[in-house]
């Protein structure tokens, strides 16, 4: 198992080499750059905007940048914002802790509704299980972000006295950062529940027919017994799989949820970012989000050799 997990770790550098190169050209080849994004709509001359690129080293030939923030980044120095000149590091660091609670408490919400809807499905069948496809199929067909206008206008509408955008610092107050963080956990969640649901679903019928599963019911066990120490046990093999690749997913979705919601999170970072063309906190924000998902597909690997004793890496 070490043996694995320091090959995975390994092959995550190269991967995330080329996650950073690809990510650091697309950048420069969309139309514009800071010094066009910064000048906006007022008048500023040739001469100007090529003194702005020079200062920030923009006139050098792409590969020669690339080569001069890869060096840096090995460092631990992922460079300064173009925009607030401040070190990306310090204003990347308070952000992703923001977006990692918010996509903790969204994943949490969704393993919650999913195992359970899937579970009722699957052992209820019946009336249970069309109401419960049902309502996976429409979730499934409407994106997180709709959900989020959904929920901003019911809540804005009907419930004004609950604070929609009023993000509270953990620091200043735990109870409110939570409560604050619980709508737009939600709109991640509902989706992501969807095919969590599905797969858990799935999954507990196909043990369901398992001679094992069929002995245990015939030796007289208890439902609860079968259902603990047969069913589920042997059905989370593949639900671990999907759900720690549906929780990397949430990083991409947190963008829109954040910018709704107006959280200061690193979605919200990358689309001012994307906005402002500062191509340093774009190349952090990447560069880290990438590091998560490969991360996270490691820590599957290791829950799933760890659930299923079939499975051994050694």
């Amino acid at each position: 198992m070490t043996r694995m997990i320091a090959i995975r770790l390994l092959l995550t550098l190269p991967i995330l080499l080329g996650v950073s190169l690809v990510a650091f050209v697309l950048m420069r080849a969309l139309p514009g750059d800071f010094a066009q994004a910064s000048a906006g709509t007022s008048t500023i001359s040739a001469a100007a905007l090529d003194q702005i690129r020079a200062n920030l080293g923009l006139d050098r030939p792409i590969w020669e940048q690339y080569l001069r923030w890869l060096g840096n980044a090995l460092q631990g120095d992922l460079g300064r914002s173009f925009a607030s000149k401040q070190p990306v590091v310090g204003e990347l660091v308070p952000r992703f802790q923001v977006t990692a609670e918010l996509t903790l408490i969204a994943g949490l919400m969704a393993l919650a509704m999913g195992s359970a809807t899937g579970l009722a499905s699957a052992r209820l069948r019946g009336a249970t299980d069309w109401v419960v496809r049902g309502l996976n199929s429409l979730l499934l067909a409407v994106p997180n972000f709709v959900i989020a206008t959904l929920i901003v206008l019911l809540f804005g509408l009907y419930f004004p006295e609950i604070g929609i955008f009023n993000y509270v610092p953990f620091a200043k107050d735990p109870l409110g950062n939570l409560s604050s963080l619980l709508l737009p956990a939600l709109s991640l969640a509902l989706t992501v529940s969807v095919t969590i649901s599905e797969n858990t679903r799935a999954a507990v019928l196909e043990v369901s027919s398992q001679d094992y599963v069929m002995v245990a019911r015939a030796k007289g066990l208890r439902a609860r017994t079968i259902l603990g120490n047969y069913l589920v046990r042997n059905a989370l093999t593949p639900v671990i799989t999907v759900t720690g690749l549906q929780l990397a997913a949430l990083l991409g979705g947190s963008i829109l949820i954040e910018t709704i919601f107006t959280i200061p999170g690193m979605g919200q970072y990358l689309f001012e970012s994307v906005t402002n063309r500062d191509y340093p906190a774009i190349q952090g924000i990447v560069l880290v989000a990438a590091t998560v998902v490969l991360l996270m597909n490691v820590a599957v690997d290791i829950a799933y050799a760890r659930v299923d004793a079939r499975v051994s890496y050694d």
